[in-house]
């Protein structure tokens, strides 16, 4: 657990790098495991990490690569409860994808910079008043109308916390 949460820290640090140096995010993409274990993020041996670039529009859902079905549920009962609220699942031009780990791959999204995303862009990224994103064991939940409503800086770190849900 405790190696989670310090990838977590750490996988939201990388994040943070990316957005603000092209060169590092470009040495990510290429080597994540090298650039993860610069940074201190705990490896799982025997595991390849992917990089997967997050466009603007687009919200990626990454399954576990085990135990899945509690995970699929949870998205079904997560999407139902939006449909509660609105018949827009989706604003016009966006999309979701969902990708799912295996047993020896990793997929690590590296979501778009919050300083170019518009308000708009902000909330379909986040899927409207929050982010599910569906892991090994528990489906993480971030609030980001408040990067929607406030500074930039903010964004950033919901966004942010939004890319650590991956890995919890």
């Amino acid at each position: 657990m405790a190696d989670k949460k310090q990838n977590a820290v750490k996988y939201g640090e990388v994040i943070a790098k990316c957005w603000k140096d092209e060169a590092y995010k470009k040495r990510f993409i290429e080597d994540p495991e090298g650039v993860l274990a610069e940074a201190g993020f705990v490896l799982e041996e025997g595991v390849t990490y992917k990089v997967i670039e997050q466009p603007k529009l687009t919200k990626y859902l990454v399954l576990p690569h085990a135990e899945t079905k509690e995970a699929v549920q949870d998205m079904a009962k997560q999407f139902l409860n939006h449909v509660e609220k609105s018949d827009i699942v989706l604003p016009k031009g966006a999309e979701v994808r969902i990708i799912q780990n295996t047993d020896d791959t990793r997929y690590m999204i590296l979501p778009a910079s919050p300083q170019s995303l518009s308000q708009a862009e902000l909330k379909m990224v986040a899927g409207g008043d929050s982010c599910e994103t569906y892991t090994d064991t528990a489906t993480a939940v971030y609030g980001v109308e408040a990067a929607v409503t406030g500074s930039t800086a903010a964004a950033e770190v919901e966004v942010v916390a939004f890319a650590v849900g991956v890995l919890i």
